[in-house]
């Protein structure tokens, strides 16, 4: 029986090997080797557990063969985008999509440099500088061109967008964010780039308006489709791949390339606590669009020999909240609870009853504050007042609670919304506390009474003087808590998805060992790396989704004109 596997499939696990199980992130792989190449599946050598092995596929297990110029892995932001713009080109693409419907995990807050609805609103952005800041707190683990890539190119993509939106609904649109705030004492910069699609009543999603024009172009979309393992030729170029699908295995045969946009694999607990292991100890929810995203592009790429990022690197949001008493970790264990007020300058203290930051510190930073403090959470406290508190505070981006006074729609709770998920789920879980003494507060929240009044009256002292001699927040900031009834919730890291992805260049074809492109083989999204590292600039609102569709965009374009 001829198995349809190649041996090249198997020279990733060799290289693995050569690493050992202690590699982080396995850019550190050996080379691959021509005995590597010729080794019999049966000789490969170990591997660490979450890789696995592709399964050993024969002619007889494939039920039918689809052929087509293009094959994109993924039908959410990147992988949409991509199968558009290769469409667009004159390709033929087939989309597979492991669930029941396009666009499930889709983003919507679009970070973009150069689009007309930025220049229409006078708003310049300094290149160099934004590609510098993205490039600072990756502390320059990136690869700078494809940061300039996404400055060069995202643009274009939201243009692109623009026009397919209004195409199919003359009543939505592309909204651009000049309402961006400033950083704390400026140290913190922000950037206009931040773009969503709405109307003027509402919110809209715009994989929804990309799906309609995907099936206007004739995209062969398969769902209920979930990629087995790559194909190659003796050559090593990625020919095609197996899927699963509910007939059973069928054959994709790309005639151009595959272009993988699986998402990462934040839902993959055992690649998490191998690759990225902070994260699964500091946070204490998963937020469940990510449970999805099992890493199937990136360990399909890695058996064929490709290069990730060194770097663990994860989008975490200050939002996971917990009952009194538990400790961070928990991420997996079903025992937490979206907590977006979490994103509010609030308060916060450890379980010692006490301050430990500047409560200003955006939420990519203080959560992980937070990390280093007992049981590795903090809690957070507010007052009666607190929907003022909110608007005084002005957050940006996706934490947002008080609206726009742009007439942008793009938030995830409204004030409305937000009382309803306090009264109505996180009071009744034990996440969000309530008592009429900070005393009664501190006690239902399980930390030293006595530091804690002590900590909130010092707080309170240092707001009446409009000046954070402890730590720095600045003066608009400082608001009293002095109306009750009190509440407070015990807040962590809200995993939301992986960052650390496969090598690419600037034609987002996939890296190997030695730097060098695998013939057929794209990634945009978070399958692809190189552009993040440590931590996700928050303050840059939606720079991860921008990057996502304009990769996407990119690489349908490069391999339809293969």
């Amino acid at each position: 029986m001829k198995t349809l596997v190649s041996r090249r499939s198997f020279l990733g696990m060799g290289a693995l090997a050569a690493a050992g199980t202690t590699l982080m992130g396995l850019s550190g792989c050996a080379p691959r080797t021509q005995n590597a190449v010729n080794q019999e599946p049966e000789e490969a050598q170990s591997h660490p557990d979450w890789l696995g092995v592709p399964q050993q596929i024969s002619e007889s297990d494939v039920v039918s063969t689809v052929t087509a110029d293009v094959v994109v892995v993924g039908g959410g932001n990147g992988g949409m985008f991509a199968a558009a713009s290769a469409a667009e080109e004159g390709a033929s693409v087939a989309l597979l999509e492991k669930s029941g419907e396009l666009g499930v995990n889709c983003r919507e807050w679009i970070g973009a440099v150069g689009s007309k609805l930025q220049a229409d609103a006078g708003v310049e952005i300094d290149k160099h500088e934004i590609v510098e800041t993205l490039c600072m707190y990756a502390s320059h683990r990136c690869d700078q061109r494809l940061i300039r890539l996404w400055a060069d190119n995202s643009g274009e993509a939201v243009d692109w967008l623009n026009e397919v939106v209004r195409s199919h609904d003359p009543n939505a649109y592309v909204f651009f964010e000049t309402d961006i705030g400033e950083g704390a004492h400026g140290i913190y910069k922000t950037f206009a780039i931040q773009h969503n699609v709405q109307s003027d009543e509402e919110r809209l999603r715009s994989l929804d308006f990309v799906a309609a024009e995907i099936d206007k172009l004739g995209v062969d979309v398969h769902l209920h489709t979930t990629m087995l393992q790559l194909e190659q030729d003796d050559t090593g170029r990625v020919t095609g791949l197996f899927a699963s699908t509910p007939d059973g295995i069928v054959k994709f045969q790309a005639a151009k390339g595959v272009i993988l946009a699986t998402g990462g694999y934040c839902g993959n607990r055992e690649m998490m606590e191998s690759l990225n292991k902070m994260a699964v100890d500091h946070c204490v929810a998963l937020q469940s669009p990510g449970s999805s995203n099992v890493g199937d592009g990136i360990k399909a790429a890695l058996w064929v020999g490709a290069a990730k990022d060194e770097q663990p690197t994860a989008m975490v949001f200050d939002r996971g909240g917990i009952p009194a008493g538990m400790k961070g970790g928990c991420a997996f264990d079903g025992r937490s609870f979206m907590m977006h007020i979490g994103s509010q300058p609030f308060l916060k203290v450890n379980k010692d009853g006490e301050r430990f930051c500047n409560e200003s510190t955006p939420y990519d930073f203080i959560y992980a504050a937070g990390t280093l403090e007992r049981d590795g959470v903090y809690c957070q406290i507010w007052d009666a007042n607190w929907l003022d508190h909110v608007a005084q505070f002005h957050t940006l981006a996706c934490s947002r609670i008080i609206p726009s006074p742009t007439g942008g729609k793009a938030q995830i709770f409204t004030p409305e919304a937000e009382i309803g998920m306090i009264e109505g789920v996180l009071k009744p879980a034990g996440v969000v506390v309530e008592a009429d003494t900070f005393e009664e507060l501190a006690e239902k929240l399980q930390i030293p009474v006595e530091s804690f009044v002590k900590t909130v009256e010092r707080y309170n002292e240092l707001c009446a003087k409009g000046d954070d001699e402890d730590f720095g927040k600045e003066a608009s900031r400082m608001i009293a808590l002095d109306t009750p009834p009190y509440q407070a919730a015990t807040i962590g890291g809200q995993l939301l998805c992986t960052l650390d992805g496969l090598r690419v260049n600037t034609d987002l074809q996939v890296l190997d060992q030695d730097h060098d492109p695998i013939p057929g083989l794209y990634a945009v999204g978070n399958d692809s790396g190189g552009f993040f590292a440590n931590n996700y600039p928050e303050l840059l609102p939606g720079v991860a989704c921008g990057r996502t569709i304009t990769f996407g965009r990119l690489a349908g374009k490069t391999v339809a004109h293969l």
